[in-house]
């Protein structure tokens, strides 16, 4: 069924890669626990330690999405893992890796970068709709990134897996951050950049979706999406 835009009163946006653009900031965070922890020693190419950990997390978000794995293993398991295959020795990997992991959560968070063109997509949503965060982000590092880059004023709620125990896509935490805004799914709209997570599941609850692809998904397998924009900027067409 043709979605029927000028019907929709609430939207909900995806935090990571959608408007806080965490693939840079990761970036750069990664790069600081890298020099911080001394792993040149282990690991002389920078970009080594950084591949066998982007593959290892998004592997275990994955698990995480689909609620295979606790919270608690991903943020543990992500980099022990990738410390034991730079060849680190004579420590106590799983503790190591969970400093790591603090470190580059508290920096991480406190980056600013947005996706182009995120600042000024708020800023006409919240003057015609009712916008929300909803992520599968952890609330102490999601509420903080919205602070440092700026756009926490935008978002009436933020709404987290980590508030009701069930993650993207799964239909729980799509009923319940209807509840939450007392919001219709007949009347809201869910952005984001992760098909699985922020349009396959947003579809099952019966939300209208838009398709941020800023990852570049081949558009006939990301077709279940009633939108597919490749800027930030077209949305404002839409909505």
């Amino acid at each position: 069924m043709k979605t029927d835009w000028s019907n929709i009163k609430t939207v909900f946006v995806d935090l990571d890669d959608t408007v806080w653009w965490f693939t840079e900031n990761s970036k750069v965070a990664l790069r600081h626990v890298y020099d911080k922890f001394g792993l040149a020693e282990y690991s002389p190419e920078y970009t080594h330690f950084r591949d066998i950990y982007a593959a290892k997390n998004l592997e275990l978000w994955d698990l995480y999405h689909y609620g295979k794995i606790e919270k608690d293993f991903l943020v543990t398991e992500r980099f022990r893992y990738t410390l034991e295959k730079i060849g680190v020795q004579g420590v106590d990997l799983k503790k190591l890796a969970a400093d790591v992991d603090d470190e580059y959560l508290f920096y991480l968070s406190s980056l600013s970068k947005l996706v182009p063109g995120a600042k000024e997509l708020l800023e006409y949503l919240v003057a015609k709709y009712d916008v929300n965060i909803l992520s599968n982000g952890f609330q102490e590092v999601q509420l903080r990134k919205l602070r440092s880059s700026g756009i926490e004023h935008f978002i009436h709620h933020l709404v987290l897996s980590d508030d009701c125990g069930i993650t993207k896509p799964l239909r729980g935490i799509f009923d319940y951050a209807l509840d939450v805004t007392g919001a219709t799914a007949e009347t809201t709209v869910m952005i984001g950049d992760n098909y699985d997570a922020d349009v396959q599941g947003a579809k099952n609850a019966g939300w209208h979706t838009v398709l941020f692809n800023i990852k570049g998904f081949d558009r006939n397998i990301v077709s279940d999406a009633d939108v597919v924009v490749d800027s930030l900027e077209e949305i404002k067409s839409i909505l």
